[in-house]
């Protein structure tokens, strides 16, 4: 089954990745996809809130 809102969509993508509640899915994320190029995981991330 199909979840109807798509996380590629930037506001949903935003909605997930730039919460602090979600700090540490945008951690695995991260390291999930740069992983390979970088010298060692990354271990804290700051998010700063645009307007």
């Amino acid at each position: 089954m199909r979840h109807p809102i798509d996380p590629k969509v930037d506001c949903v993508f935003k909605a997930l990745l730039g919460a602090e509640s979600n700090r540490d899915l945008l951690l695995h994320f991260l390291n999930a996809i740069l992983g390979a190029e970088l010298p060692r995981p990354i271990t804290a991330v700051e998010i700063l809130q645009s307007l």
